[in-house]
C-alpha cells in the first residue's frame, strides 16, 4: 500500500495515492505545517471557550442535537501555542471569539493564519484582545478548518 511488497488493487512496490486529488493536496499542506511545528506533534491539547458577543464565554455545545459553530482547541508545547478550529456548519462562515492562553500572549499581539481551507485567509492576522483573559476573533469557512500561530 505504501510502496512495500504488496498493496491494494494488486499493486506492488508503488503507492496508489492520487497526488493531485484535492484531499491529498490539502492534507499535504497540513502535514507540512505539522512537521514544522512541534506543538502539533507533542503539544498538550485544550478545548477552548467561545463567545458570540465577546462577553459570555463557554465551551461549544449541542443545541437541538447539533453543533453549528466554531469548535476551537489549542496545542501548547513549551511557550508556543497553536490555535486550531473547525466550523461544523457546512453552509456558512462562522465567527466566534476564542479564548487563548492568557500567560503566553499580550494584548495587541497578532496570531497569523498558517492554514485555512479558504486560501485567502492564509497569512492574515487576528489581534489578541483582553477578553476572558485573552481572546481572538476567528472566522472559519463553511465546513472548514484553520490553524493560527
Amino acid at each position: 500500500m505504501f510502496g512495500g511488497s504488496f498493496g491494494v488493487f494488486r499493486s506492488r512496490k508503488r503507492h496508489f495515492f492520487y497526488e493531485r486529488h484535492p484531499i491529498y493536496v490539502e492534507l499535504s499542506k497540513v502535514l507540512k505545517i505539522r512537521k514544522n511545528e512541534p506543538a502539533l506533534r507533542r503539544g498538550r491539547q485544550y478545548l477552548r471557550q467561545i463567545s458570540g458577543d465577546g462577553v459570555n464565554f463557554g465551551l461549544p455545545c449541542m443545541i437541538g442535537g447539533q453543533i453549528r459553530s466554531v469548535v476551537p482547541w489549542s496545542r501548547l508545547f513549551n511557550d508556543q501555542e497553536l490555535l486550531l478550529a473547525i466550523n461544523t456548519d457546512p453552509d456558512r462562515d462562522c465567527s466566534a471569539w476564542v479564548t487563548i492562553d492568557d500567560s503566553l500572549h499580550q494584548a495587541g499581539e497578532n496570531l497569523t493564519c498558517l492554514y485555512s481551507t479558504n486560501t485567502t485567509l492564509v497569512n492574515t492576522t487576528v489581534q489578541v484582545v483582553p477578553k476572558n483573559g485573552k481572546a481572538v476573533c476567528l472566522t472559519v469557512p463553511p465546513g472548514g478548518f484553520v490553524i493560527y500561530k
